[in-house]
């Protein structure tokens, strides 16, 4: 299992988060969990390849999406958009199972450290992806998501551990029943 962990800012509504966000992940689920000033908890979330659980404690709001709806909630006339989030942690975005629907402009200006853009042709929102290369493969160093004018998700790696030992209390994850549910 790996374990990196982020500086992330998440701006929605014009109003900046920081937090440190944890991503624990194996080759078919990722467990996320956000760290905001003094320890307290920001959201904590699971990734699969096809969606996204989120609970925010703060708001006791959460999200419970297939990544496809959540991409075209952004302002999005594609009529189909497959793009595999949690592959994306270790694999650099211009993998040929990355094109359903997706535009990817790759930069290997720097071989050591790849970036590429990826957007959906008709869509507002927007991905950039910042690669380095480990002694296991490539890890997602930065990323900048933004899904128009009232959201973006800014991210840099401080750490990672490819082979990270992790307490299986850290994969559980629910959401309250009485939390309110965000329909993007």
């Amino acid at each position: 299992m790996g374990a990196c962990l982020f500086d992330a800012q998440l701006r929605r509504g014009g109003k900046p988060t920081s937090f440190r966000l944890e991503v624990l992940h194996t080759d078919s689920v990722a467990v996320l969990a956000g760290r905001a000033y003094l320890g307290k908890g920001a959201l904590r979330g699971r990734l699969t390849r096809d969606s996204l659980s989120l609970y925010i404690p703060s708001t006791h709001e959460y999200i419970e999406e297939s990544l496809q709806n959540l991409l075209k909630t952004a302002e999005c006339s594609a009529s189909e958009i497959s793009l595999d989030f949690l592959t994306l942690l270790t694999t650099l975005p211009d993998a040929p199972h990355h094109t359903a629907g997706i535009n990817v402009l790759p930069d290997y200006s720097d071989a050591n450290r790849p970036s590429f853009v990826v957007t959906s042709a008709g869509c507002l929102w927007k991905l950039e992806l910042t690669y380095d290369h480990s002694e296991t493969g490539w890890r997602l160093r930065e990323l900048f998501f933004t899904g128009g004018k009232d959201l973006s998700l800014n991210a840099t790696r401080r750490q990672c551990k490819p082979a990270a030992k992790v307490s299986a209390d850290k994969l559980r994850f629910s959401v309250p029943d009485d939390a309110v549910r965000i329909i993007p």
